[in-house]
C-alpha cells in the first residue's frame, strides 16, 4: 500500500460527509484504499491526474473486482460498498474500495538527448478524489485552473529540465522573462508517457517540440499559448533552461479550450 495513506474511517467517525484523498504520486504504482462505503465519487478540484480508476467488490465477475473511471467530465453517483469481510481473487486482497491513477506517470523519464551534465526536477502530480458518504441526487466533477511559478534554477554546466503535470489540459499560457544580463536558452516540449523497460535510451515516450530551445536575450520576454486544438494533449510539459536566473517562468493551465 502506498503512502501517505489517509484513513477514511477517521473521516466517517468524525461525522464528515465525505472522504478526501489528496496526495502527490511518488511512483506509477501508487494505490490507495477506502474501508468505508459511499454514495458518490468525483475528481477533486486540485487533481493533476485526469483519469482515476475506482475498484470495488462485485461477486458477479470472476475476480470479484469491478471498475469505474472518474474524470473531469464524469463523476459517479451510486452506492458502492467496501467489502472488508471478503477478498478479491486471485490476489486475496481485502475487498476495500481502491483508487489509482489511470494516467501514466514515469519519475524516471529523461528527455531525449539528456546528458550526464544535465539535471531534472519533477512537480509531483496530485491525485485528488472525493468520496461522499451520503446519497446524492447528482454530482459534477472538474479540475480547477492551475498556476506554477519558477524563478531560480539549479543549473550546472548543462541544461536544467522542469517536468510539470498536464494530463489532458486543453490550454496553457507560458510566460518566460530573462532577468539576467546574459542570454538564457529556453525550450518547451510536450510528453506523453508510455510503458517502457528502457528509460536510459527512452525510445518509447512520445515527445513533441512546442518551442525549440533557443536563446532569450537578457531583459527579453517570450510567451507561448499551447492549445489542444493546435498541438494536441499531453501528460506533462517539460521546460528547459541553461542559466540559474533570475528568470521568472509563469505557467497557467486550464481544462477550458479557450483558456482561463
Amino acid at each position: 500500500m502506498s503512502f501517505p495513506q489517509p484513513s477514511s474511517d477517521q473521516y466517517a467517525i468524525s461525522g464528515s460527509q465525505f472522504f478526501a484523498l489528496n496526495t502527490p504520486l511518488s511512483s506509477p504504482g501508487d494505490i490507495y484504499e477506502s474501508t468505508q462505503g459511499g454514495h458518490g465519487l468525483a475528481l477533486g478540484p486540485q487533481s493533476d491526474i485526469a483519469n482515476v480508476n475506482v475498484a470495488y467488490f462485485d461477486q458477479q465477475v470472476p475476480t470479484f473486482m469491478q471498475r469505474v473511471v472518474i474524470s473531469p467530465g464524469r463523476a459517479f453517483v451510486g452506492r458502492i460498498d467496501a467489502r472488508n469481510d471478503t477478498k478479491y481473487a486471485p490476489a486475496q486482497r481485502p475487498g476495500r474500495i481502491l483508487f489509482w491513477s489511470d494516467d501514466l506517470f514515469d519519475p524516471n523519464f529523461r528527455p531525449r538527448g539528456f546528458g550526464v551534465q544535465d539535471s531534472i526536477s519533477f512537480v509531483a502530480p496530485i491525485l485528488d478524489v472525493i468520496q461522499y458518504f451520503k446519497p446524492l441526487a447528482s454530482l459534477t466533477s472538474g479540475r480547477q485552473d492551475k498556476e506554477f511559478v519558477f524563478q531560480n534554477y539549479i543549473v550546472g554546466t548543462g541544461t536544467f529540465y522542469i517536468v510539470v503535470p498536464y494530463y489532458g489540459r486543453k490550454y496553457c499560457y507560458v510566460e518566460f522573462t530573462n532577468r539576467e544580463v546574459t542570454p538564457n536558452t529556453f525550450g518547451i516540449i510536450g510528453v506523453n508517457y508510455a510503458i517502457t523497460q528502457n528509460d536510459t535510451l527512452n525510445p518509447y515516450h512520445q515527445e513533441t517540440t512546442i518551442r525549440a530551445a533557443a536563446a532569450v536575450a537578457g531583459g527579453a520576454q517570450v510567451t507561448k499559448i499551447i492549445t489542444a486544438a493546435a498541438l494536441g494533449v499531453f501528460d506533462a510539459l517539460v521546460f528547459s533552461v541553461t542559466s540559474p536566473g533570475p528568470a521568472p517562468l509563469r505557467i497557467l493551465m486550464s481544462d477550458e479550450a479557450q483558456g482561463l
